[in-house]
């Protein structure tokens, strides 16, 4: 499924830059992107996120010598466990991204681009499933209840650097680090609310098309 939104996004991504100039002025990439979360905890609940994969698409219009306009759209797979006083749960979920930036480029030689960015955008978690991890609390032939899991959108700070390598007059290898910051989720589920603060890594590396 992350292979087929990919390919959506780099191709939906392409076709606007495409129609929209040919001056040089865009481009649009599709990266891959490991998915590095750090732990969070409060309110006696600890939240483990596993770590995972995504990908990302990206377009960005110039608009001064240095300075870029960015949109993003991402969209990958973790679970998150939480661990509480009385049961331990592991929500299996897929993570969307909308977000933008302003990309600021440290300067430009031959071979290698720099760049720096950062801006704000949405995370989007949609739960697939909930799994029990310690069942044995429970007494025999008990049935844990549904914990209502429901769909969460989280507001994130995104920033990060990377630079670009030419490959051909129009084509570039992106490599980057992404960090995106943001309120941990509970899925509107109160006993798993933690306060804290949820930081996600995700180094990437994609290829980058100028128009």
């Amino acid at each position: 499924m992350i292979k087929q939104a990919g390919i959506a996004v780099a191709a939906v991504l392409i076709l606007t830059c495409a129609a929209l100039g040919q001056d040089g002025r865009w481009d649009v990439s599709a990266n891959a992107v490991g998915i590095l979360s750090k732990q969070s905890s409060g309110n006696q609940v600890v939240l483990t996120p596993t770590q995972g994969y995504g990908v990302v698409g990206s377009a960005q219009m110039r608009l001064a010598p240095r300075f870029s306009l960015q949109v993003n759209a991402g969209h990958a797979h973790n679970s998150q466990k939480y661990a509480t006083g009385t049961l331990d749960y592991r929500i299996q979920s897929t993570i969307t991204e909308f977000s933008g930036a302003l990309v600021f480029r440290l300067f430009e030689t031959a071979k290698w681009k720099p760049f720096l960015f950062g801006g704000a955008g949405a995370l989007v978690f949609n739960p697939n499933s909930t799994l029990i991890l310690n069942n044995s609390l429970l007494s025999p032939g008990e049935t844990p209840e549904s914990i209502g899991a429901a769909r969460q959108t989280r507001i994130a700070i995104l920033y990060g650097g990377g630079v670009d390598r030419p490959l051909l007059p129009h084509l570039f290898l992106r490599l980057q680090y992404r960090g995106l910051v943001y309120s941990p989720p509970n899925f509107t589920v109160s006993g798993l609310f933690t306060g804290g603060q949820g930081h996600v890594a995700e180094p990437s590396i994609g290829l980058a098309f100028k128009f």
